[in-house]
Formats: structure tokens, C-alpha cells, sequence
């Protein structure tokens, strides 16, 4: 019951937060630029949607790090893919947007993967290595710079870089509680857990990733960077768990995260091609 009032009460107010936040963004660029900085800063933080919006995510952020630390990343994390059905089924709700076929067969496709992962909830089986932990940030971020210098579409490499920060923000944070007991922190514990590296590392990553959504938002489409970084913020430490946290993956673990996973991507809307000037000199 704990597991599931973490995860889908966190999953509701991630949900909440991002459409929150991205309706004050969008508004505030109407006004200022973003290329004025602190004007924009300054209209921001008048913004009461932007101000309800990040509270609703650091409540949902709240919940998410207490489920980390109890329970396994393979379990936790296709949890929070509920972020982008919630998205998609609030916005037809409220903002009367069309739901695809596409999009109704990712919210099966998840909402399947998450009934059969049912059977494993409440699992904490992880152990850790701590130099798989440091390789596999290291790789991620060198693919990430890769493909930002190859790929133009900042749409995209924003969305990859947001969710490969929280991502393996999460992988650090589920490390240090492991060793610290997040869960049941002391005043003992905060010298030593400033001075280690794996914080400073979860607040690199962190940090840029909240610092990319805001500027994705401003633009960017919030129905295509909130899925894609979604997918990729659940990939990442599921991958982390099976290589870096040794977790278990029994069968039905591996095909409910496949149907999460592949629900996910599907959520992610294609940008409608632009008509080349040969077309249109050929429309009537």
C-alpha cells in the first residue's frame, strides 16, 4: 500500500506540476524573452502557475525519493511513466487535446506493464558497485554529447539531456541511500554525506536537468519533451539497477518493463514535417 501511495501519488503530482509549470513558462514568454535572463527570471517568479507547478513537483519529488530508497529502481521507475499517461489523459480532459490511437495503445502498453509488474512490489534486492556506477554516467554522458553535436533539433536534445539528468540524478541517490539510509536522516550524517562525491555528482545532474525543462518549456512542445524525457528518465536507472545495483529481473519483471518502456516511447509525438519550397510552388 506505501509503495503504491509513493509512486502513483507521485506520478499524479509530477503530472500536475508539469503542466503547471509549462503554462506559466508559455505565458511569461509571451511577455519577456528568455534571451533577457533576468527579466524573464524576474516575470517568472510573479508566475503563480510556475510557483503551484513546482510545488506540486517537489511534493511528488518527495515521494519518489522515499520510494527509491525502500524499494527497487526496476520497480520504481516504470511507476513514474504514469507521468506521461496522466499528462495525455489530463489534457484531453482539460485542455479538450485529441487522444490518438497512438496514444491510447501507450497507455495500454503501460498500464499492462504495470499490472503484471503487481507481483513483485515491495521488492528491495539491490547491492552495489560503485565503479559500474561511475562507468555507466560516464557513457551516458559521452552518447549524450555525441549526439548533441550531431543532431540540431533542440527539441530533442533537450528532452535527452533533461531526462538522462533526473535519470541518473536517481541512480546517485538510490547509491547514497544505500550506504547513508536516506530515509532516517541524522545531523551526524550531513558532513559526511557533503564531502562525498556521488552528492556533488546528484547535484550536477539534477541541477542541469531542472535547469534544461525550464528552458525546453519555453521552446519546445510540453507533450512531446515531457514523454520523451520521461522514457528516458525510466530507462536509464532501470538500466542502472540491473548493472550497477545487481537487482533481480525474474521474467515477468523483464516483460512488464518492456511493455512500460515501449508505452513511453509511443507517447512521444512526432513534429509534422514542414513543406519544402519545391512543394509549395507546386500547390496550386
Amino acid at each position: 500500500m506505501l509503495f503504491l501511495l509513493l509512486t502513483l501519488g507521485s506520478a499524479f503530482c509530477f503530472a500536475i506540476g508539469n503542466i503547471l509549470e509549462k503554462s506559466g513558462i508559455s505565458n511569461t514568454a509571451k511577455k519577456v524573452s528568455l534571451k533577457i535572463p533576468l527579466q524573464f527570471c524576474k516575470f517568472i517568479l510573479q508566475n503563480f502557475h510556475w510557483w503551484a507547478g513546482i510545488l506540486f513537483s517537489a511534493i511528488a519529488t518527495i515521494g519518489y525519493y522515499i520510494a527509491m530508497a525502500k524499494y527497487d529502481l526496476s520497480l520504481v521507475q516504470p511507476m513514474m511513466v504514469l507521468n506521461p499517461v496522466l499528462t495525455a489523459l489530463f489534457g484531453f480532459w482539460i485542455l479538450k487535446e485529441h487522444l490518438t490511437k497512438k496514444i491510447i495503445l501507450a497507455i495500454l502498453c503501460v498500464l499492462s506493464g504495470l499490472l503484471l509488474s503487481s507481483k513483485n512490489m515491495a521488492e528491495n534486492t539491490g547491492t552495489q558497485d560503485l565503479s559500474a556506477l561511475w562507468l555507466f554516467t560516464l557513457l551516458i554522458v559521452t552518447l549524450i554529447l555525441i549526439f548533441r553535436k550531431f543532431h540540431k533539433d533542440l527539441e530533442a536534445s533537450d528532452s535527452l539531456i533533461i531526462g538522462a539528468g533526473f535519470g541518473l540524478s536517481a541512480a546517485f541517490y538510490k547509491s547514497l541511500a544505500m550506504d547513508f539510509m536516506l530515509d532516517h536522516v541524522t545531523f551526524s550524517m550531513i558532513p559526511e554525506l557533503l564531502i562525498d562525491f556521488r552528492t556533488l555528482a546528484y547535484i550536477a545532474l539534477y541541477g542541469t536537468a531542472f535547469l534544461y525543462s525550464q528552458i525546453a518549456f519555453t521552446r519546445g512542445r510540453a507533450l512531446y519533451i515531457i514523454p520523451f524525457s520521461a522514457a528516458i528518465g525510466a530507462v536509464l536507472p532501470i538500466l542502472a539497477g540491473a548493472f550497477v545495483f545487481g537487482e533481480n529481473f525474474p521474467p515477468s519483471k523483464i516483460i512488464s518493463v518492456s511493455l512500460v518502456l515501449l508505452g513511453s516511447f509511443l507517447f512521444v509525438a512526432k513534429r509534422p514535417r514542414k513543406k519544402s519550397l519545391q512543394n509549395e510552388l507546386k500547390a496550386p
